[in-house]
């Protein structure tokens, strides 16, 4: 499965990643991408999984593309000035906090 890890947020929306079930054809290809990672073979195992056509599943490619989103969304929010506190409680005995003419009571 080759999908594009980059993400381009917040600049544009990433596309959308659609999987679905393996054709039972591509079960060989499967049974040796398996095989190479549970001999700790992962780099060998990322090569020959990119290089193969209509295969789906969470490897190498997609969980950084996951990342790298999540990282992308992460500098993006703390880019943002924080919010301020919208809602406001207080309790009957005590005195009324100082708050601003948009603030919402609950």
């Amino acid at each position: 499965m080759l999908c594009n890890p980059v993400s381009y947020y917040p600049e544009k929306i990433d596309e959308m990643t659609f999987f679905q079930d393996n054709d039972i054809e591509k079960m060989e290809t499967i049974h040796t991408y398996n095989n190479l990672i549970s001999q700790g073979c992962y780099n060998a195992a990322n090569d020959f999984i990119s290089k193969q056509d209509g295969i789906y599943g969470f490897f190498a490619d997609f969980l950084n593309l996951i990342e790298n989103r999540i990282y992308n969304l992460q500098a993006f929010l703390l880019q943002k000035p924080p919010k301020k506190q919208p809602f406001a409680t207080f309790d009957e005995e005590e005195e009324l906090p100082v708050v601003d003419e948009d603030t919402i009571w609950i």
